[in-house]
């Protein structure tokens, strides 16, 4: 086999370039300084463990395709969707969990932040007390905001129940997409 300088010349600078690429490689990963894990904080409410559910149904209240564009006066809680009956299929003694996972596209008019939330309803009643999920839309006359939500609802009774999803505004705001869909799960 004839070997010309071309040849030779061309192997030398290849096993040049892997030699450089591996001592480099070496520099960057044996030497270097490890980041610090951040510090464990230890809460003060006892670890909870987690508890298999088994969904049993799904409501789903949405305006999509075709939603129209509504006003959220200034500190008025709007209703999304009509009242929804549901029912909780857990047997004599045991109970249900029921979820929310809702959003809602918003236009705020004002000028500044203009904080958005949601709320969860069970019969009637806000059913994890904190009204919040929006972080409030930017300032523009466009839809640019969304506020979104998931809410839960333990020890629900065997039985009906009602559902509903409300929205908020501190200064008001305009609204058009939303949905909230509704899950029973029984452990």
């Amino acid at each position: 086999m004839k070997f010309t300088y071309k040849t030779v010349l061309a192997t030398g600078m290849l096993l040049g370039i892997i030699a450089a690429s591996t001592a480099l490689l070496q520099a960057q990963t044996s030497d270097a300084e490890k980041s610090p894990m951040p510090p464990f904080v230890t809460s003060a409410e006892p670890a909870v463990t987690g508890v298999n559910h088994v969904l049993k149904a799904t409501y789903i209240s949405t305006c999509l395709p075709g939603c129209t564009t509504f006003a959220i006066g200034a500190g008025t809680a709007v209703p999304l969707d009509a009242v929804t009956t549901i029912n909780c299929p857990a047997k004599a003694g045991k109970t249900c969990t029921i979820t929310d996972d809702a959003w809602i596209e918003l236009e705020n008019p004002t000028a500044g932040a203009n904080p958005e939330a949601l709320g969860f309803y069970l019969d009637g009643n806000d059913a994890d007390f904190l009204y919040n999920g929006g972080a409030g839309t930017p300032s523009a006359s466009r839809f640019d905001g969304l506020a979104q939500k998931t809410a839960v609802a333990t020890g629900v009774s065997p039985g009906s129940h009602t559902v509903q999803t409300l929205t908020y505004s501190i200064f008001g705001a305009n609204a058009s997409g939303w949905t909230a869909t509704y899950r029973v799960y029984v452990p």
